[in-house]
């Protein structure tokens, strides 16, 4: 197979999340919010209250034990579909981290090309300085390490504004010393906006959701020829549900589309302190 794993993960950087794809144990996480799909009829419109100018990020990046997201990725270029299943384990002490974060699962399996691919990733969330961050992770001699460096800073941020911008990086295996030719670093730079408009995918309609547009990359000369490798993303996260949709395109005018996700189902669990039972939808 020729793409490596670091490419894939930033070909799919927006499903790391949900995921999509959250928070220390300190962090307050908002309870779920739901929609099901009556039988038969048409997919509903998610209803929710209006957006306002400052919004806790656990309100729409959800990461309660027991949560969990399915997505269809689709690689345009290769005309692969990759389906990746998001599962939330809950909050614990990491010796990596140093200290409490959110375990996440991420499982990919592909659905066509000339190759079979199926991968397990334990991802861990945790809060710094204001932001969200994550540790891609491995397992070794029954415990969790970091994948060799790898991650994201500045995931996002822990209050998002409507127009907001920020700088984060991403670091795919480990990058200088003896493994310089196993990694890279990618710089990004995002702007949040509230989505005027509801978002359809297949689990179905949802408003009042968080726009982030992002511009990515891994620098000057980072291409085989020389050239500047760069991509433009832009994630839909829905209140109470998380992510939903990613399109990436190559080009800043949006015409050359490389990577579309989208969300096919989901349940997001309530948090601790609610009684009521997970809302469902598929």
């Amino acid at each position: 197979m020729s793409e490596t794993r670091g490419e894939r993960r930033e070909s799919d950087r927006g499903v790391r999340l949900a995921l999509p794809c959250l928070l220390l144990a300190t962090l307050t996480l908002a309870a779920a919010c739901g929609w099901s799909r009556p039988g038969g009829g048409p997919r509903p419109v998610a209803k929710q209250p209006a957006a306002t100018s400052r919004i806790p990020v656990e309100k729409y990046f959800p990461l309660t034990p027991r949560s969990h997201w399915t997505y269809r990725v689709l690689d345009l270029a290769k005309k692969w579909t990759y389906v990746n299943k998001v599962q939330v384990h809950g909050p614990k002490y990491y010796e990596a981290l140093g200290g409490e974060g959110i375990e996440v699962t991420e499982r990919y399996s592909s659905e066509g090309g000339p190759f079979y691919v199926e991968e397990s990733e334990p991802i861990i969330y945790f809060r710094n300085e204001g932001f969200l961050h994550r540790m891609f992770m491995t397992l070794q001699a029954g415990k969790l390490v970091q994948a060799s460096g790898s991650g994201d800073t500045r995931y996002l941020p822990v209050v998002l504004d409507d127009g907001a911008k920020w700088e984060s990086a991403t670091q795919a295996f480990r990058v200088g010393g003896g493994m310089s030719g196993l990694g890279f670093n990618v710089s990004h730079r995002h702007s949040a906006a509230i989505e005027t408009k509801a978002v359809q995918v297949p689990a179905g309609s949802f408003e009042d959701c968080v726009r982030i547009d992002t511009y990515s990359t891994q620098g000057p000369g980072s291409g085989k020829n020389g050239e500047e490798i760069v991509f433009y993303y832009s994630d839909w996260y829905a209140p109470g549900v998380g992510l939903i949709r990613t399109e990436q395109w190559d080009d800043a005018r949006r015409e050359k589309e490389r990577t579309r996700i989208e969300l096919l189902e989901y349940e997001v669990a309530p948090a601790a302190r609610e009684p009521a039972a997970a809302e469902k939808t598929s």
